[in-house]
């Protein structure tokens, strides 16, 4: 279950086995509830070595955090290279390649949601600050090589995807709060979701109305 990927080959192997304990530490308790005592004991470290590699346990966690942000955009845009030209066609890729991810690293998945869920307190300014990076990807990534000629005269681009990001995420937001206490943190009935993101696709692309 624990993610492998995130870390340069370079670094230290006392580094690599704080950060993978902390990992794991962190998306099953988050920030607040996540001990740095029992991260160092899970990685078989001193209390000392934590602190040789990192200032305080903020450091280390958005250094987490960022890594596997880092992690996530790559693979997104690895998994986007054939999309569609179509913008709703992209927004349901975009979403099912994050499903296929969270599924693949569950760790990444449970730390999204103490992040960018339940939102620590201590470091709001911080990850405000990162989920404006991830939309500003997701907005690239929408927007490259687009078809615009099927949206209505005096829509732009730009505009649809913000409106069709926005929707997304407030979906996936009131999907995940509504598990989050479950012990996987929701990710089983996050299929079902992104199973039904097809349907939420199509009353864009045809209306509401008769």
């Amino acid at each position: 279950m624990q993610t492998i990927h995130l870390w340069s080959q370079d670094e230290e192997p006392n580094k690599v086995k704080l950060l993978n304990a902390a990992l794991l530490e962190f998306a099953e308790k988050g920030y607040t509830l996540g001990s740095t005592n029992q991260i160092v004991q899970n990685a078989g470290i001193s209390k000392g070595m934590l602190f040789h590699f990192f200032s305080n346990k903020k450091t280390l966690y958005l250094y987490i955090v960022d890594a596997c942000l880092a992690y996530f955009q790559t693979y997104l845009k690895g998994h986007m290279q054939m999309r569609s030209s179509d913008l709703l066609d992209r927004v349901a890729e975009l979403g099912m390649a994050r499903m296929k991810l969270f599924f693949e690293e569950p760790l990444i998945y449970r730390l999204a949601v103490e992040t960018f869920v339940r939102y620590p307190a201590e470091i709001r300014e911080e990850i405000a600050g990162r989920e404006q990076q991830v939309y500003a990807s997701y907005l690239t990534m929408l927007l490259e090589g687009l078809d615009s000629s099927v949206l209505r005269e005096g829509i732009s681009p730009a505009r649809a995807a913000d409106f069709l990001i926005t929707a997304v995420e407030a979906l996936i937001q009131k999907h995940v709060r509504a598990h989050v206490n479950q012990e996987d943190k929701g990710l089983d009935a996050l299929q079902q979701f992104f199973g039904e993101l097809s349907t939420y696709m199509d009353m864009v692309r045809y209306g509401l109305y008769r």
